[in-house]
């Protein structure tokens, strides 16, 4: 995906959400990104969000980032200006797309 991609689609999806419901969203949910590319906390912090939670993660980097207790963690934007406002906190979930155990939340458990 090029950036032109990236925002275009973001914009069209961020207007219609203004424009049908009058909400504009200040979390990003990534569930399956297949990789996260350098600049995607700059890029989504310069669309207003301000928290990025997603699924798909190399199993080498979940393992260590398990073992440091790590799945949760500020994201400095990698073209950063200073501005503690373009942080991102992030989060990888950690049952991958599902609940956790026990956790039941539809007809089928």
């Amino acid at each position: 995906m090029y950036y032109e991609d990236f925002i275009d689609n973001m914009a069209v999806g961020l207007r219609w959400l203004k424009e049908t419901l009058n909400y504009v969203p200040t979390i990003a949910w990534h569930i399956d990104p297949f990789g996260h590319h350098s600049s995607a906390a700059s890029l989504f912090s310069q669309m207003g969000f301000n928290a990025f939670f997603f699924a798909r993660i190399d199993y080498q980097d979940k393992n260590i980032r398990l073992s440091n207790k790590s799945m949760e963690m500020i994201w400095k934007p990698y073209q950063y200006s200073g501005d503690k406002n373009t942080y991102m906190f992030t989060h990888v979930n950690y049952y991958f797309y599902g609940p956790p155990p026990g956790f039941c939340f539809d007809v089928t458990c």
